[in-house]
């Protein structure tokens, strides 16, 4: 359990969960990485700890190249418990360390744990650190997605730990992204944007500002999940993704999720799709049945139109519709075109809880749409002329 140079005298000391399939409700099938970095320098600096369970992987890397009770400083870009589980372990093995976090972060792990005898360091945006032959410069970057998130950038090597920016849930052999086919990795950190930063794009843009700011020349972005973006044309990738989905542009398609029990709301979905693509506009149809929400979640990035439907059960959303309103809700997308449809039995009504969710977002919207049972050609007709009116609006 060797740590890897990733730049002279700076390492990888992150650990691999290659059995995580589940993060807060969002599907990890490639696992995930928690990485840590060392810099080793007149004074030694740690960067962000991992998973409590994982911790013993971490220590074994950084005892590779050096012993604990040598280490300056910890520095924690983000307390979330995939970050900072083990610091407490840490601490005890290098109760010497100062710990480096912005005021925030002192909440944050004061609140999580017992941390008598620490030493603090409190940091802004804009301070710098110097090891030695290494300099650090801290961004706060608040509610990106935390309030005690920030990033690190190394001056000398031109490296920013991100932190969560520009992260992916992946795990593979390598540490790299030039190791990984470029559109999976670029999938896998859209993925990632999606079910954990969509309700930031406000606070990526103002990062992203701020670095330019700072005027930070970025060859290498090291983030706390997956693979590390190396050289200016993969650094120019994923800079370039982020601008586009924190600035909410769409690419003009349409997706629809839904549900059904005996077949009649996926004969309104499966309606609404040819009138959309006879329009010319790419769509996509999901059936919650088969797709996890959190893949769900990638194409709205990019959607401009919207359509959820649902059968009602019990006077309600079917539950796995409810369960994707409510994640979707959460992440907060923002100027959509929407529709709700939906097929009842005996009582309708349960659009309307669709179109709540619409309307606390603030998108633009069509009358709902419910047929009793089984819809008729005439129905599917009137199914297909409501998805006309969504087409239609400006």
């Amino acid at each position: 359990m060797n740590a890897i140079e990733i730049s002279k005298n700076i390492y990888w000391t992150g650990v691999k969960d290659w059995n995580l399939r589940e993060f807060h409700g969002y599907a990890t099938p490639h696992g995930s990485t928690y990485n840590s970095y060392l810099i080793v320098d007149d004074k030694i600096a740690l960067i962000d700890g991992a998973k409590q369970y994982l911790s013993a992987e971490q220590i074994a890397r950084i005892k590779s190249v050096t012993d604990l009770s040598k280490m300056t400083y910890i520095i924690v870009n983000h307390v979330e418990m995939d970050h900072s589980g083990n610091i407490p372990e840490l601490m005890k093995l290098a109760p010497q360390a100062k710990i480096v976090t912005n005021a925030a972060g002192k909440m944050a792990l004061e609140a999580h744990f017992d941390t008598t005898g620490w030493n603090f360091q409190i940091i802004k945006t804009g301070d710098t650190l110097s090891l030695g032959k290494h300099t650090l410069e801290f961004m706060t970057t608040p509610m990106l997605h935390w309030p005690d998130s920030m990033m690190t950038y190394v001056k000398e090597d031109k490296i920013l730990l991100s932190n969560d920016g520009f992260g992916q849930h992946y795990a593979t052999d390598s540490i790299w992204v030039k190791d990984v086919p470029l559109d999976l990795i670029c999938q896998e950190a859209k993925s990632y944007y999606a079910n954990i930063l969509f309700p930031y794009g406000a606070q990526a843009e103002k990062a992203l500002n701020t670095a330019g700011q700072l005027e930070l020349d970025i060859e290498m972005i090291a983030p706390s999940h997956g693979c590390i973006w190396s050289g200016k044309e993969e650094v120019g990738k994923i800079l370039g993704l982020y601008a586009k989905w924190a600035s909410g542009q769409n690419e003009g398609k349409a997706v629809i999720v839904y549900d059904t029990m005996w077949g009649a709301t996926a004969k309104l979905a499966e309606t609404a799709m040819a009138v959309l693509q006879d329009a010319g506009i790419p769509t996509v149809k999901h059936c919650l049945s088969v797709k996890n929400v959190s893949e769900v979640m990638v194409d709205f990035l990019d959607a401009k139109y919207v359509l959820i439907g649902s059968p009602t059960l019990n006077n309600q959303l079917f539950p796995r519709v409810a369960g994707f309103v409510t994640y979707m809700h959460g992440l907060q997308p923002k100027n959509k075109k929407a529709l709700a449809f939906g097929s009842y039995g005996w009582k309708g009504g349960v659009t309307a809880y669709i179109q709540k969710v619409y309307e606390d977002l603030g998108w633009q919207t069509v009358p709902p749409f419910e047929q009793k049972y089984t819809p008729k050609s005439d129905v599917l007709a009137q199914m297909a002329e409501r998805v006309r009116e969504l087409i239609k609006l400006s």
